[in-house]
Order: C-alpha cells, then sequence, then structure tokens
C-alpha cells in the first residue's frame, strides 16, 4: 500500500516561518507567532477533513516560500572597506579579464594588485587615480553613455547597480587603498566587544554578554538596530543541540531528564553527554566523507567494488576520540610518512585514496594518473584552503592570486604515490593497499604463522635423518612379498602420454579425450590433467554386478580442497546407477549405487586426503552387497572409512559409460591429475594394495644402491619421502595445512587504499593548459607562493608530511579560519561565510568577520573540536528561539545577522535516520561494513558492467544508520540522492537544500518510511499509554520532544478517527499497508487499529517541524 502526499516542502532557513515557535516561558506570543506555529497544522487539518484516501493517504502541508534575503549595505554608513566592499565587485566584474590571470588579460590592464591599476594602460590613460576619480578611466568606464565604452562590456552580462559604481568612486576619491585578501591575512584573535557599554544599545542574557561569541553577535545586532531573541524553551533546545551534535532525536527518557534537571548546568550537561555520545563521530563524519569523497566502489564506467571502510571507522572514532584537528590532519594527507608509523596512521593516509579510479582496458595510464592527481590537488585546494584551485590547473587563477605553477608545486606532492591509473583490479583494492585485521584475524594470523614455523621446524629436523631412515626401510623390504609383481587380471592405463590403456592380455583399451584435457608429469611417467571441463570418455567397460569382486587403484594429485569423481561408470540423472570413486571437501568416497540414496553404498574416509601432491589412491570390493566390504587405501595402507549408506539390493549395471575425470554420465568434473590406473576383477589382499602403491617404485629398493642410476636413486628417495616417512610427511602436512589456513584467513581479512612514496620520485612538470601529455617546465614540491609558507631548503625536497604540517600550523591564514566556519555551518546552516567551499575574491565576505577571526585563533590554539562545538552551542545565538517576526524577515530573512536561532532541513542522512530512531527500528551498532537496506529494484542493474543487484539486506542490518548504506557512485542510494547527498564523485563543501515535490513521495511512500511509520505506530500502541489522548503525546513526544497544542491535538484526533473508520472499512487496504517492510506487527494490535495509527505516524513523521528541526 502507498501513502501519497499532494505536496509537503521543508524550505531552509525561510521555513522558519511557519516554526512552532512557542515564545519562552514569560514571554506572549504575537498573533504574527501564534499564526506561523499554527499554520501547518490549520492547514493540513483542512486538507485530511476533505481528502484522506485508501488505499492512499494524502496530505498537503502549507509551509511559508523560500525567501530571499535583502543585502544589508553597511558601507552607506560607514568609511568604504575594500574587502568588504570594493573586491567582492571586482572580482565578479572586472578580474575575469583585468586579474590575475595573465594569459586571459586585456589591453594590458591589471586591476587586482594596486601597483599595476596606477599605471597607463596601453591606451595611454591611467585607470585608477587615488583621489580624482574624475580622471580616472575606471570611473569614466563605470558611467560612460556609450555602450561601446561601458564596462563591463553587455555581452560579458556582468552588470553594476549604481550603488556599486557610487562605492566604486567613493572609494577612489578615498585614496583608492587597496588590502591584501582578509582570507590570506594572519589569523588573529580581536578583543570580544563591551556590551556592556553605553553604546551598545541591546538587550542581552548573562548567558550572551558571558560568552564571547555573543558579544560579537550583539555588537552587530547594536548597529543593526535588532535586539536577539529570548531563549528557545527547553524541548525546542533540548532536541537542537541533539539532532545538531548527534544527527539523532532525544529520547523522551532524555526530555523528561532535562525537563526535571532545573540546575544551571542542565544544558551543559546534556551538551558534554552529547559529545560524548559515540554517535557523535557518526554525526561528524558525514560532512567530512563529502570532503573526502568517499564511497564503498571507485567510479567511473565499470564502478567496481572498493574496500575503504576501515578508513571511514577511523574518521568516526578520530571524531569520538577528539582527535585534535592537526593531527586529524596529518595522519590523513601523511601518516604513512610520520616517524614509526603506526597502522592506525597509515590507515588514515587514505583519505587521499579516495579518489576515482579506472580500470577500463581502453585508457591512457597517464592520463587518467593525471586526473587522480589534479582531483588531490583540487580536495586539498577545498578542503584546507577553501579554495577551488583546480582552476589554475590550466592557466592562472581568474580571480585569486593561484598560478598554474602554484598548482603544480602542489601536484608534485601527489605525484610520487606508486600507483597506476589504470588499476587494474575490480575484485580488491589497488595498490598501495594494507591489510587490516581485527583482533581476532590478527590472534590467529599469530597463533598460524607460529604453529608454521614450528612446523618447518620439524620437518626441517626430520629431514637430516630421512637418509637413515630410507636405508631401514629399504633393508625392511629386502624380503618383502611386496616386491613381487601382483597377479592379474587386471587392464592398466599408463597415462604417460596420449595413447590407449592396456587389457591384462595386452589388447589396447581405447578413450577418447574430450575438453580441456592435458598431458603433464606425474607420480610414474607422465600423467594426465583435467581442469573440470576435460575428462576421457573410455566406452562401455566395467560393468560390474552388485556380487562381482573388484578392486581400483590409482595415483592421484588432489588440487585445493578436492572434489569431484577423478573415474567411475554411473548414470548422470535418474537412480545415478553405476559406481564410482568421488572426493568431496577433500575426503574420499566409494559409491555403489542400484538407485540414490535408498539402495546405495557409500563409503568415505575419515580423514580428508592432502591436495597438491602425488598420493596412491584404491579400494577393493568383495561383492557382499555391504559397506564392510568395501576397503579404501591410501599410499597402500588401508584407512579408517565410515558408512554413510548401507544398503544395496538391487544391480548396480549400466549402460553410462566408464570416464575417467569425472563420472561416466557428465557428471561431478574432477580438477587434478591422473596416473596409472589399475582395475582388477578381484578383491585384492592388504599386501597387493601396499605392493600396487609401490609398483615399479618398490623394485628399486630391490637393487643394490650402488648399482643404482642417479634418475632411479632420485625416484625411490622422492618416494620414500611422500609415501614412506610418516612423521616427515605428518610435519609437512601441518605446515601446509597452517600455510592453507593462513592463505584463506588473509583473503577475509579486509584492506585500505593507503598512501605511499615510491623509492625515486617522478618528475613534474607544468601541464600546458592541463594537457597530461604536454609537458612544459619542471617544478618540484612546492608551497603556493601567495600564502605564507616554511623556508625554502634547496637540498631537501619538501615531502607530503611537510606539506601536512604547514596545512596544521597554526600560523596558517587559511585552516582553521575554514574549519571553523564549517563547524558554525554544520549548527547554523549557514557559514559566517556564506560561500564555506570559497574563502577567494569570489567567495562571499563575512557576516561577522571579527568573530569569525576569533573563533579561528582560539581553535588554533589546541585545535580541539569538541571545545569549539560546545563553546559555540552554549552560545545564546545557538539557544535563542528561532521563532520569527514580521520585522526579521524584512530585516534579515535568511538570519545572517543571528537575531534568532537556527532552523534549517536536516541532512538526509539524518532524515533516514531521524525516522528510524522515532520508530524504535534504528540499529545503534557503530562501524563495519556497508549495509543494503530497501532500495527500489532495477537501480543498480543500470549499470550491468558491475554485475550483480542490490541484495536487500533482511536482519536489523537495514536499520543502520545512512552513513553506513553501501554507496555506489555511479547508482547512489535514491532517497538520499533525493534529500541532496552527494555522489561523491568529487569533494563537496557544502550541500544545497533544495525542496521538491519528489522529496515528498519519497517520504510518503519508500517502504523505508513507510515502514518506520508502521514501527512507529506500533511502538505508540505499546508504550504510550490506553487512550488516544496518551498515546499521541506520547507520539509528539517521540517525534518533536514536546505535547501537540491545543489545535494540532484536535486535527489529528479528527485524522485518527477517520483513518479508523476508513481501514475498518477497507480491511485489504489494512492489510496491504502492514505488509510493507519487514517489521513484524504485533499481534496484539488489530489490523485497522495499527493501520490507522501508521497513517497518523506518517503524518507526524512528515510534519515541517520534524524534518526541519
Amino acid at each position: 500500500m502507498n501513502l501519497s502526499r499532494a505536496f509537503i516542502a521543508s524550505k531552509p532557513n525561510a521555513s522558519a516561518g511557519c516554526k512552532r515557535a512557542r515564545a519562552p516561558a514569560g514571554a506572549k506570543s504575537s498573533p504574527h507567532t501564534l499564526e506561523c506555529r499554527r499554520a501547518t497544522v490549520v492547514k493540513l487539518a483542512d486538507f485530511m477533513m476533505v481528502r484522506i484516501s485508501i488505499p492512499s493517504v494524502s496530505v498537503s502541508l502549507l509551509l511559508t516560500g523560500a525567501l530571499q534575503p535583502s543585502r544589508v549595505d553597511a558601507a552607506t554608513k560607514q568609511a568604504v572597506d575594500f574587502n568588504r566592499d570594493i573586491r567582492p565587485v571586482m572580482s565578479d566584474t572586472c578580474f575575469a579579464c583585468h586579474g590575475p590571470d595573465a594569459q586571459q588579460r586585456k589591453a594590458g590592464l591589471r586591476l587586482d594588485v594596486r601597483d599595476e591599476a596606477l599605471k597607463p594602460s596601453k591606451s595611454g590613460k591611467v585607470p585608477i587615480v587615488p583621489g580624482k576619480p574624475d580622471k580616472s578611466e575606471v570611473v569614466a568606464r563605470l558611467f560612460a553613455k556609450k555602450a561601446d565604452d561601458l564596462m563591463p562590456p553587455a555581452e560579458f552580462h556582468k552588470s553594476i547597480t549604481p550603488a556599486q559604481r557610487e562605492l566604486l568612486r567613493r572609494w577612489i576619491a578615498a585614496g583608492a587603498p587597496y588590502q591584501s585578501h582578509w582570507s590570506f591575512a594572519p589569523v588573529t584573535a580581536p578583543a570580544p566587544p563591551d556590551v556592556h557599554s553605553p553604546k551598545f544599545k541591546v538587550q542581552s542574557s548573562p548567558v550572551a554578554a558571558a560568552n564571547p561569541i555573543d558579544r560579537f553577535i550583539l555588537a552587530r545586532l547594536a548597529k543593526e538596530g535588532l535586539q536577539p531573541s529570548a531563549g528557545a524553551d527547553k524541548p525546542a533546545l533540548l532536541r537542537r543541540a541533539t539532532l545538531a551534535l548527534t544527527g539523532l532525536p532525544p529520547t523522551p527518557a532524555d526530555v523528561d531528564a532535562f525537563l526535571a534537571d532545573t540546575s544551571p548546568r542542565a544544558y551543559e550537561a546534556v551538551v558534554d553527554r552529547l559529545l560524548a555520545s559515540p554517535h557523535f563521530g557518526e554525526r561528524m563524519a558525514v560532512p567530512w566523507l563529502d570532503l573526502a569523497r568517499y564511497a564503498d566502489t571507485a567510479g567511473y564506467h565499470n564502478d567496481s567494488l572498493r574496500e575503504m571502510w576501515l578508513w571511514r571507522d577511523w574518521v568516526v572514532q578520530s571524531f569520538n576520540d577528539n582527535k585534535p584537528f592537526d593531527r586529524f590532519t596529518v595522519e590523513q594527507l601523511a601518516g604513512d610518512l610520520l616517524p614509526n608509523a603506526t597502522r592506525a596512521q597509515k590507515l588514515a593516509s587514505g583519505f587521499m585514496r579516495n579518489v576515482m579510479t579506472s580500470d577500463e582496458g581502453g585508457i591512457i595510464d597517464a592520463e587518467y594518473l593525471n586526473i587522480y592527481i589534479v582531483d588531490r590537488v583540487s580536495t586539498l585546494g577545498v578542503t584546507w584552503l577553501g579554495m577551488s584551485v583546480g582552476c589554475a590547473q590550466c592557466h592562472d587563477h581568474k580571480y585569486d592570486p593561484v598560478t598554474t605553477r602554484d598548482f603544480y608545486g602542489l601536484y608534485a606532492f601527489f605525484h610520487n604515490v606508486p600507483e597506476r591509473g589504470k588499476d587494474g583490479t575490480r575484485t580488491q583494492n589497488p595498490e598501495p593497499r594494507m591489510p587490516v585485521p581485527s583482533a581476532e584475524q590478527e590472534a590467529e594470523l599469530a597463533r598460524l604463522t607460529n604453529h608454521i614455523a614450528a612446523a618447518d621446524g620439524r620437518v626441517k629436523a626430520l629431514e637430516g635423518k630421512l637418509d637413515a631412515a630410507q636405508t631401514d626401510w629399504e633393508r625392511r623390504l629386502a624380503g618383502d612379498s611386496r616386491l613381487r609383481e601382483v597377479s592379474g587380471p587386471f587392464d592398466r592405463f599408463p597415462l604417460d602420454a596420449n595413447g590407449n590403456g592396456v587389457t591384462h592380455d595386452g589388447r589396447p583399451i581405447e578413450g577418447k579425450l574430450a575438453g580441456e584435457t592435458s598431458f603433464t608429469d606425474g607420480a610414474e611417467g607422465g600423467s594426465l590433467r583435467v581442469e573440470g571441463r576435460g575428462h576421457v570418455d573410455v566406452g562401455a567397460r566395467y560393468d560390474f554386478e552388485k556380487s562381482d569382486t573388484f578392486s581400483v587403484g590409482v595415483w592421484l594429485r588432489l588440487k585445493n580442497t578436492p572434489s569431484g569423481a577423478p573415474l567411475g561408470k554411473m548414470e548422470r540423472d535418474g537412480p545415478l546407477r553405476g559406481w564410482d570413486l568421488e572426493f568431496h571437501a577433500g575426503k574420499a568416497s566409494v559409491h555403489l549405487i542400484h538407485k540414490w540414496p535408498d539402495d546405495a553404498i557409500h563409503v568415505q574416509t575419515e580423514k580428508d586426503l592432502p591436495f597438491d601432491t602425488f598420493q596412491h589412491v584404491a579400494f577393493s570390493y568383495d561383492g557382499s552387497g555391504k559397506a564392510a566390504g568395501v576397503k579404501v587405501f591410501v599410499n597402500g595402507q588401508p584407512v579408517a572409512t565410515k558408512a554413510v549408506k548401507d544398503r544395496l539390493t538391487g544391480s548396480i549395471k549400466t549402460a553410462a559409460p566408464f570416464a575417467l575425470g569425472r563420472r561416466g554420465g557428465g557428471a561431478s568434473p574432477f580438477t587434478g591429475r591422473v596416473d596409472d590406473l589399475h582395475i582388477f576383477t578381484r578383491a585384492l589382499s592388504d599386501a597387493e594394495v601396499a605392493t600396487l602403491a609401490g609398483g615399479p617404485t618398490f623394485a628399486l629398493a630391490a637393487i643394490e644402491p650402488a648399482r643404482r642410476t642417479k634418475e632411479q636413486t632420485d625416484k625411490l628417495r622422492k618416494f620414500f619421502r611422500e609415501t614412506q616417512a610418516a612423521d616427515y610427511i605428518a610435519a609437512k602436512r601441518s605446515a601446509e595445512d597452517a600455510r592453507k589456513s593462513k592463505a584463506d584467513l588473509d583473503k577475509l581479512v579486509p584492506s585500505v587504499m593507503v598512501m605511499a612514496e615510491m623509492e625515486q620520485p617522478r618528475d613534474t612538470f607544468i601541464k600546458v593548459r592541463g594537457a597530461y601529455d604536454k609537458n612544459g617546465e619542471k617544478v618540484g614540491a612546492a608551497f603556493p607562493a601567495f600564502l605564507p609558507g616554511p623556508e625554502r631548503n634547496p637540498t631537501n625536497r619538501p615531502t607530503r608530511l611537510d606539506l601536512a604540517q604547514w596545512l596544521a600550523s597554526g600560523g596558517h591564514p587559511l585552516t582553521a579560519r575554514v574549519t571553523v566556519n564549517r563547524l558554525w555551518a554544520m549548527l547554523f546552516g549557514t557559514g559566517l561565510v556564506k560561500t564555506v567551499n570559497d574563502f577567494g575574491a569570489q567567495g562571499e565576505w563575512p557576516s561577522h568577520p571579527e568573530l569569525l577571526n576569533w573563533l579561528a585563533a582560539d581553535f588554533a590554539r589546541d585545535w580541539d573540536v569538541k571545545r569549539a562545538l560546545k563553546q559555540v552551542v552554549m552560545s545564546h545565538a545557538f539557544r535563542q528561539s528561532a521563532a520569527v517576526t514580521p520585522a526579521l524577515l524584512a530585516k534579515d530573512a535568511e538570519n545572517r545577522l543571528l537575531a534568532r536561532g537556527p532552523r534549517f532541513r536536516m541532512d538526509a542522512e539524518f532524515v533516514r535516520d531521524n525516522s528510524l530512531a522515532i520508530a524504535g527500528l534504528l540499529n545503534p551498532k557503530l562501524g563495519g561494513r556497508a549495509v543494503f537496506p530497501f532500495q527500489p529494484p532495477g537501480i543498480w542493474e543500470v549499470n550491468e558492467m558491475a554485475g550483480g543487484g542490490w541484495k536487500h539486506q533482511r536482519d536489523d542490518g537495514q536499520y543502520r544508520r545512512a552513513l553506513y548504506i553501501y554507496l555506489r557512485r555511479s547508482t547512489p542510494y535514491p532517497s538520499l540522492l533525493t534529500f541532496d547527498a552527494p555522489n561523491r564523485e568529487v569533494c563537496t563543501a557544502g550541500r544545497a537544500r533544495t525542496s521538491t515535490p519528489l522529496q515528498s513521495l519519497v517520504l510518503m511512500n519508500d517502504p523505508v518510511y513507510v515502514e518506520a511509520a508502521r514501527a512507529f505506530a506500533a511502538r505508540v500502541l505499546r508504550d504510550g499509554g490506553a487512550t488516544d489522548a496518551s498515546r499521541l503525546e506520547f507520539a509528539w513526544k517521540l517525534a518533536l520532544a514536546r505535547p501537540p497544542t491545543a489545535t494540532e491535538r484536535a486535527v489529528i484526533e479528527r485524522t485518527l478517527a477517520t483513518q479508523r473508520a476508513r481501514f475498518i472499512a477497507e480491511k485489504p487496504a489494512a492489510e496491504s499497508l502492514l505488509k510493507v517492510g519487514d517489521f513484524k506487527n504485533p499481534e496484539s494490535a488489530a489490523p485497522a487499529e495499527l493501520a490507522a495509527w501508521t497513517a497518523v505516524a506518517n503524518v507526524i513523521l512528515n510534519l515541517n517541524e520534524t524534518l526541519t528541526p
């Protein structure tokens, strides 16, 4: 059953106008506030009374539209500031033709550097004459009447407003003072304003006055004539902080505890608890994985799998451990280069290995290697510099002072990784990679390593005694009957080469080779090699009856863990009549069958046979029709067997041919070597089988040692060591078994791609216009010239470690600014610098530049992420009410001045996590391999190259956090993509927040959310009390951490009544709805009742307030 709604929207920021804006205790609600508080639910009520249908439920939620902010033009009230007022205008309209890029510069005119702007241009006119705007060509062009003279040109599609023209004129009149770009200047901490000063006419709470953050914000509000909002109520504040720091809603117990705690430190205690939660690291990891372009596949055409989840788990753990951000930076960029680097530090370096890679056959290796390195430089620029340095790949940056030389100086730091453009693998991580065993795997690997060493030691000790042991063995054989030939009649297949077998009386036995067969070295001369797809068809021979006696002996070399029949005469289908020698998982079996499985003998060895070595395997049958009449021998010695089937009454004769390499009917193909087959029409004695196993080799023991040829000596020596030296054989097999177990375990150990350095560094050249195959000037690893860097040592090439330490140094002008701005954006929805990925000339001027500098300087003191976050969430700016008024909307629609608290739609992963947590479905397990919850069928099949489809995980792993959902770049998880999650193909510093009808369809129809509504309903019925009123209270508490208002209660009660009546009347609709997902319905709940509450739960999960806290 589908749950559909006509439309739901959750506009970021502007939707705060419809937030339930309950005034704080003691404050009065304005009519506008009350109207906004109830708009959603009242319109929902009106709509639901008109249309809630079965089998679909349609709900329309009325929300406010997005409002564009009005620009606050502070420059009209104060002196013109170049960085704030002039640079943005010039960067947007002038620098593309008259900026840093010399190749694109027009008329020889450069305006981004003061000295250049004061020089005459090619026309002889001076662009800027300080203090004399009327003599400045820039002013003349800005105010020109003729279209040909006007700047910027019309074809540039950039215009300057009259106010901007006037700003430029005033700036030149004031002397045209330039400033270095604000974000490239050293970070200094300004003193927080004294908001108690009489010049600040603003009401401030003790919390705000005490927090340095609030003092900067209060000072700005005073200049704008605004007041901060009162504090948010406790339920709203608890939900805001909990979602901000963990990405999950508070539990009812959390709500009760916080409401009951009236101490001054109640909120701080909540913040400390949230920062200590293991879910904090999961929440913090999501935006960092966007930056790192983390995914579970490689991308490009094949989009093959890769294992990087261990690196993802390292990120989560690092945030939970509060790893200082400078160490966090160094370990991810150069953990492999740290002195005595630990496994965790090497693992951390996987950050730069998250780049997309290709294994397509036709790609040019050098081209794709260049693509990978360019991606790493671009990622470095966005993540730590907050700039699009990738523009300088082909030419000097058009707006920022990043030259092509700067770009390839950074490129050289990453040009020394031992990797290829064609990674060459679709089944495992390409090199360089590092295995990362779990604690249990590591312990087992250590045990196996020790066991191998001990077994090898025993083998070596026994090897010194083998010659003497062989002499004793030969002496004992001197009078042994096994030195005599075994008498016939028998048929023999030497299998030394492609030729016939021979009967006991010398007649040839012809066989037909079929499929993949060949001849190679054997135990006695050559041997037949079959690889599972080949066999020899011998024809209608050896058609024994149940009462016949016969024996078979053959030399076999089993491959790996052997399965299949090296020989047999048995039907392929039906009763499987006939006989065979077959291996299954290393054990030898003899079958004599009339009708399987009811009328048959099946005898199986108790122990596995060794593989990858020749051994003689034989069995004899005495014609008794009993399992006891079958004896199995290995290397001439009888071995213990068990009777799996022991009831043979009918005939085993069959028309199926006798075959080598499989059963005669074509089933059970064998992989390995077959040599020197004997078939007797009688049951051999134990001594005869031993003689057969020795064969010609035993006869060599009768020759005096001095008269043996070298070939005979070597053959006898080899035979003794492989078949007769029991202690030696056991020690070797023990070592081989342990090696195999270790190899098998090694295959199960997950790996992670890491960084590494080549012994001989590659040369780096500037790529002319970015072309991979057009080398220009040779360059070395270097820091960008426009930023302060360490003194260059001409004798030492700087390394990635030097680069990482430079970025993580307290004196770096960008790292701290960029990072605290992203943290601010995470908490407020918008950064102090709105363009979180651009701190360059095209970026936006900070809304609070002094606050940004103060936060950056404070953060760089200790790089403590949790302390930085706590400082912000403890501020009044974060804790104030998000209620909006008409005056605030008119003055500051985007809340850049921070006169009210933050409110914006949660990110895609947390939309899903929030629904599962409210429903009680969320699996809180941390870390581990990616999971596969429900997704619509057919999506993965779009890319057939990768093979296989999405396999829906039906256990509780499907309810884990969205952070752990398998992310395939070519076909990302669709519901996350719908809510603006990136596909992680490139570094992403800030997500868009769209509001689309498709999001509404996902929330109301995707089985994940419908199942969450079912579980939510079941939880409410189970734990919410016995009445509708108490259950609705509980539902609101789970979803919104507060009770419903009277209006909301009235609406939702009518909804419940309507749905209850409809589902009682429409039993099939209720049953259909309750089948969505794997959640098991409680037996105590009537289907119609549970379905009605499911519809109500779905509405609550989709309220604007639920999605936009």
